[in-house]
């Protein structure tokens, strides 16, 4: 392999760990607003802003 492919590979690996860092993060920022919401929710049916 030369250098440019080398790095190119490198490159790649590093992007895509990056991307599912963020996805991750992402994913638990919004389980965590639901399971707010959820909290919130439960008390009061008739409250317009909640919606599930």
């Amino acid at each position: 392999m030369t250098n440019l492919a080398i790095e190119l590979l490198v490159l790649t690996v590093v992007l895509i760990n990056f991307g599912a860092i963020l996805t991750a993060n992402i994913y638990s920022k919004s389980l965590e607003e639901h399971k707010r919401n959820r909290l919130f929710c439960s008390k009061s049916f008739s409250n317009p802003y909640c919606i599930i």
